[in-house]
């Protein structure tokens, strides 16, 4: 009995040692750059890392593959999942096809002219006037409710941020997901859902305020899905609208635009 039990650990140990020799292989042949270490530790805690790597998709596609792990319960920062979603785009994208049919390279991203400072001030004034920063923060300034600004030009092309302000998507990627709750002695509280569990529930107010509550001692609580943010199309002229795209766009995190 004992010499089976032996036998049966070390068989255990050898599979385990194999598993890990082949990740770390698989590991070895990723390309270099940003986002990899976060795609290794993200993806390859549940997945064969080759299961990623031998597909072509868009960078939408890779978002929303992305997102439904997420929902599923992939855990990382947004910094970290953005990094993956730009790392996999950047080294594992849907090529492009020429004129004459033949598939080419995606191009490489390429810097933007820097903002003047008249720009810099223009962005800044129509950040603020049409409300961003009710939802959003930008550096030390607004609220967590939404997704924070100070590096979306890092993370967004300028086509997708134009896009998100003149159509926004319906519905909210399980990351930025608000929250609805009503308390024992009916007061309702809505903010940002930071993470919850069978018991217990994290939220981050509008105003910023950290809470946790006890789920037996809410009246309700509701994940909200759908998107608040309406369209920017006819709020703002189209050189407006250009220009906070162009500032938005400048948020790099490095320095200043």
């Amino acid at each position: 009995m004992n010499r089976k039990y032996k036998l049966e650990r070390i068989l255990d140990i050898g599979l385990i040692a194999c598993l890990a020799f082949a990740v770390s292989v698989q590991a070895q042949s990723l390309p270099e750059g940003k986002g990899r270490a976060d795609f290794r530790r993200i993806c390859g805690t549940c997945h064969s890392l080759s299961r990623a790597t031998s597909q072509r998709l868009t960078r939408g596609e890779w978002t929303r593959v992305i997102n439904d792990m997420v929902a599923r319960g992939t855990q990382g920062t947004q910094d970290e999942l953005d990094n993956v979603i730009t790392y996999l785009t950047g080294n594992f994208g849907k090529p492009s096809a020429s004129a004459d049919g033949v598939e080419t390279k995606q191009a490489p991203v390429v810097d933007e002219k820097p903002l003047s400072e008249a720009e810099i001030a223009k962005g800044t004034e129509l950040l603020t006037a049409k409300g961003c920063l009710s939802c959003h923060r930008m550096d030390d300034s607004g609220s967590y409710v939404g997704p924070d600004l100070t590096t979306i030009g890092a993370r967004r092309s300028g086509e997708e941020i134009r896009a998100s302000l003149v159509s926004p998507k319906k519905d909210v990627s399980p990351e930025n997901r608000g929250i609805e709750l009503i308390t024992s002695d009916g007061k309702t509280i809505t903010g940002r859902l930071l993470r919850h569990d069978g018991f217990t529930v994290q939220m981050m107010e509008s105003n910023n305020q950290l809470r946790s509550f006890q789920k037996a001692n809410l009246r309700k609580f509701e994940i909200l899905t759908t998107n608040p943010m309406t369209s920017y199309v006819n709020q703002m002229s189209a050189q407006d609208l250009t220009s906070l795209v162009r500032y938005l766009s400048s948020l790099k995190g490095n320095e200043k635009p």
